[in-house]
């Protein structure tokens, strides 16, 4: 749920069924008696798996369609029921699974998106996918410029501490992994690129920090940044209570 322009929204990700595409269903939760839906429309490959909403901007994650950019009321003649389509991108890989788009609590800036890649695991075992990141800068020609991989391990959701740029994400038999997202994440030396010219964040060193760590396997599906802690879902364990990441020279 979120709010646009002071009103309550559900957006809502239907699964394919039956022959039936995935869809987007948007419902006015204004009235919580009578809830109305306001725009439904088929989307994803195959699926819409979740969204991201912000400033009257809608960000759908549509699996292998990649990420798509709505104006829903932020950014000229959108509307929460007639969502205008402003641009598209298809992060490397595919499987686009969730999106954060990053206000930095610094500096202001809102040019970079964070796109997390579900690929194939095994609970408990295995995962792959990475976290892409896309340059929104300019809505009609979002584009991919740098990417954060853990070998034998995937992403599924994250969290990010705005105000000091630094972005909390589940990572499966990973763990919980700590990388800065501050500054200008496109650009790096060449010995940090990757033979397609994105930025490794990991090669760039913005991992700030990783874990938990116990006696056996862990397998992070959820993390969530709370005031001075960090909380993450086990799947394995249970619960975890985490001091957050400290930069090198804290």
């Amino acid at each position: 749920m979120q709010r646009v322009n002071g009103k309550l929204y559900a957006f809502l990700c239907i699964d394919p069924r039956a022959g039936s595409p995935a869809r987007l269903v948007i419902v006015d939760l204004s009235d919580p008696a009578a809830p109305t839906q306001v725009f439904t429309a088929a989307m994803g490959v195959p699926f819409v798996h979740d969204v991201f909403v912000r400033d009257g901007i809608l960000i759908t994650a549509l699996w292998n369609q990649g990420i798509t950019i709505w104006d829903i009321g932020g950014a000229g003649g959108g509307t929460v029921a007639n969502p205008i389509a402003l641009g598209n991108v298809i992060t490397a890989g595919g499987q686009a699974h969730n999106v954060w788009w990053f206000h930095n609590g610094v500096t202001g800036e809102k040019r970079f998106a964070f796109v997390g890649q579900e690929g194939p695991g095994v609970v408990g075992v295995s995962s792959s996918g990475d976290i892409h990141v896309v340059d929104v800068s300019n809505f009609a020609a979002p584009r991919e410029v740098a990417f954060f991989h853990v070998d034998g391990a995937g992403t599924h959701n994250f969290s990010v501490d705005e105000s000091r740029g630094i972005l909390y994400a589940a990572y499966y038999n990973g763990g919980v992994r700590a990388i800065d997202v501050n500054g200008d994440l496109s650009s790096c030396d060449a010995v940090d690129k990757s033979p397609d010219g994105r930025c490794d964040l990991a090669k760039m060193g913005r991992e700030l920090a990783h874990g938990p760590s116990g006696p056996g396997p862990v397998y992070i599906w959820g993390v969530q940044v709370v005031g001075l802690r960090v909380y993450a879902s086990d799947m394995l364990n249970g619960i975890w209570k985490l001091a957050p990441a400290s930069f090198p020279a804290d």
